[in-house]
């Protein structure tokens, strides 16, 4: 059984990891930009979502709230859930070549795409929290 679960897992990193990938690499010009000097962390979701879906976005909101709860607090960092079912989510979608759940760190024009791991950790809240510290690190230094 252990064994199943461990594969199910696997499958479902690998699906995530090249149906989201390939989306986020795309940079759209032209369009007024919700991307600022902030750093943000997005988590792109349908309305329709399994215990996984929803425990990424609450333990990323916790651990955003966590890490830097000064910036947080000024407006400098933010976490985001956007509904890509909603219309009002469409420019932001488009602006960062999302179309499918995403967990990403932006900061200026820089996009870290940590999808992958955000459902690899999405019930092991210490490893996810360790994970988007590591992308807001990486998106801070490029």
């Amino acid at each position: 059984m252990k064994q199943l679960f461990v594969t199910s897992m696997a499958i479902m990193m690998v699906f995530t990891q090249f149906s989201c990938s390939g989306q986020t690499a795309q940079k759209q010009t032209g369009t007024e930009s919700e991307i600022t000097t902030q750093v943000g962390v997005y988590y792109f979701h349908f309305t329709r979502r399994c215990n996984t879906c929803i425990a990424v976005e609450e333990n990323s909101k916790k651990a955003v709230d966590e890490l830097y709860p000064e910036q947080v607090k000024t407006g400098e960092y933010f976490f985001k859930g956007v509904n890509l079912d909603e219309e009002s989510s469409n420019d932001i979608a488009k602006e960062l070549g999302v179309g499918m759940q995403t967990l990403m760190v932006v900061h200026d024009d820089k996009k870290i795409d940590i999808t992958g791991e955000g459902f690899m950790y999405a019930q092991e809240y210490e490893k996810l929290k360790a994970e988007i510290q590591k992308a807001v690190d990486k998106a801070l230094k490029e």
